[in-house]
């Protein structure tokens, strides 16, 4: 009986991951964004957000000082990305 609750309760959580990946919108930083961003928090957090690209920019630094998996070479992509998609 157990093993079947937590057997649904997997399933249930992958199809809300999935769910929400899929709320990503297509572009180049996306799988960045859904990778890194995911580490920590959800990406309803992200896609939830409505922020200038400055306002990205200042976020996406302070994640990766907080640790967020971002090369410096995908910071711009990430908050291209970011500023065109969940964008004022």
């Amino acid at each position: 009986m157990l093993r079947s609750v937590l057997t649904v309760m997997s399933l249930l959580s992958a199809a809300h991951a999935s769910a929400a990946a899929d709320a990503l919108p297509e572009g180049d930083g996306r799988e960045t964004v859904e990778y890194a961003c995911s580490q920590c928090h959800g990406l309803l957090q992200v896609t939830n957000a409505s922020k200038t690209e400055e306002q990205w920019r200042f976020l996406v630094k302070t994640m990766i000082s907080q640790g967020a998996p971002i090369e410096e070479y995908e910071v711009d992509t990430v908050i291209s990305y970011l500023a065109k998609h969940f964008g004022q």
